[in-house]
């Protein structure tokens, strides 16, 4: 499958569903994250195979074009100055994690999505995306990002050990319980950004938080990709580690803080395992 994919734009857009941001062009596929395949893609949406996609009468891929690059720190920056106290605190109830986190992730109410956004960075720390999400749960980003990592802003003092979840709401609720967290943007991506954030905070001990998903069909075979997500990155990061995941019906780290889960329960339960760097 591609390494490098390019989001679809008004001028480029999806040969699948026709729209004009989110789904991405891939050198064999399309991935659309509206219309389903046989070939559910594990960062989220389906893999449309272009041969298979033109003998569907679906229409042919058009020429992919990079999409102009957005100053994602600026804008960022001209949201959260907009934003007020009451609508962070909304935010807050509405994810059931505490209004600090909102704050520590360097979320933003953008007016002109009506939705919430959240700073994508790199490894150094610089703005580098903007991932979205509106109030029913839809994820999308801001065409002109590139995919980054979930950083608490620098004045979150980092700890000896970082936790490495899925996504910003899992970061805050794993910041809401007391712990340092780095968000990755789906359970396959975001490795290198991480590497290097860590390096430069100089965390050498992670837990990699799993999402405890249930059993899925991945191309031709069935997996969990919360779990072999995690296994890659653990692998991948060549640190002291272990891996944590919900146990029981608990999907993942923000139901589990919804549900009473605590900083000590967690720090309990991988207290005895096995960490190491494989």
């Amino acid at each position: 499958m591609s390494k490098i994919w390019q989001h679809a734009t008004k001028s480029n857009p999806c040969p699948i569903c026709k729209a004009t941001d989110w789904c991405c062009f891939g050198d064999k596929a399309m991935k659309c994250m509206r219309v389903e395949s046989l070939h559910p893609c594990p960062s989220g949406g389906f893999y449309h195979f272009y041969e298979t996609a033109v003998k569907s009468n679906y229409l042919k891929p058009v020429a992919k074009e990079a999409p102009k690059a957005i100053d994602a720190g600026k804008i960022m920056t001209e949201w959260r100055n907009r934003t007020s106290s009451l609508q962070y605190a909304d935010l807050a109830l509405s994810l059931g994690v505490l209004t600090s986190s909102v704050i520590s992730i360097g979320a933003a109410w953008s007016p002109k999505f009506n939705a919430w956004a959240f700073p994508m960075k790199d490894g150094s720390g610089e703005t580098i995306g903007i991932r979205l999400r509106n109030e029913t749960g839809f994820k999308w980003a801001v065409t002109g990002s590139r995919q980054g990592i979930f950083i608490p802003e620098p004045d979150v003092k980092p700890e000896r050990c970082a936790y490495l979840p899925e996504g910003p709401t899992d970061t805050m609720a794993l910041l809401s319980m007391g712990l340092y967290a780095i968000g990755r943007p789906t359970c396959l991506t975001g490795g290198e950004h991480i590497k290097a954030a860590l390096a430069r905070l100089r965390i050498s001990q992670v837990v990699v938080v799993a999402d405890n998903d249930e059993m899925k069909t991945l191309g031709p075979r069935e997996g969990r990709p919360g779990i072999e997500g995690a296994i890659k990155l653990k692998k991948d990061l060549g640190l002291t580690s272990v891996i944590w995941h919900p146990s029981g019906r608990i999907k993942d780290a923000r139901e589990f803080y919804q549900r009473g889960g605590s900083r000590l329960v967690i720090e309990s339960q991988i207290k005895n395992r096995v960490w190491n760097k494989s």
